[in-house]
């Protein structure tokens, strides 16, 4: 079995918080429909570590990213650091698909949560085509 530590392990959750929460926080609405996908059980975190998680990440990006067009330096930075923590392919994929099923429900979509989804994808060169693959085998999409 495959040992990996408390960081490696949180990573996919970190980077799933991170996209949520993106503008700021993650909306209670955004936890119900990760409650519904049982997000939390596939990503090996409680419902509070991943408020915990996002809480930090809203932290990490720089206020006013809702306000821009683009990502700063010190965004990519932050959130690079945050994206190369997953190793795993399975684990990217997952990271993946739950951000996209989130986004498909037009209310939870933001500004800030698609740049930071869109260059954790291009970071992971995940295609839509790859993502929508994964998607047709099961799982959280």
């Amino acid at each position: 079995m495959e040992v990996r530590d408390f960081a490696e392990a949180d990573a996919p959750a970190q980077v799933l918080a991170l996209i949520l929460s993106a503008d700021g926080s993650v909306t209670e609405r955004a936890l119900g429909l990760l409650d519904d996908l049982r997000a939390f059980d596939l990503l090996g975190v409680s419902r509070t570590r991943f408020i915990e998680l996002a809480r930090d990440c809203s932290c990490r990006i720089a206020p006013g990213l809702c306000e821009r067009s683009w990502l700063s330096d010190e965004d990519i930075v932050q959130i690079e650091a945050l994206v190369d923590a997953v190793r795993r392919p399975d684990d990217r994929l997952l990271v993946c698909r739950l951000a996209a099923a989130a986004m498909e429900d037009d209310a939870l979509v933001t500004h800030g949560a698609r740049l930071v989804f869109g260059h954790a994808l291009a970071h992971w060169r995940i295609d839509r085509e790859t993502l929508a693959q994964a998607g047709r085998r099961g799982g959280a999409a």
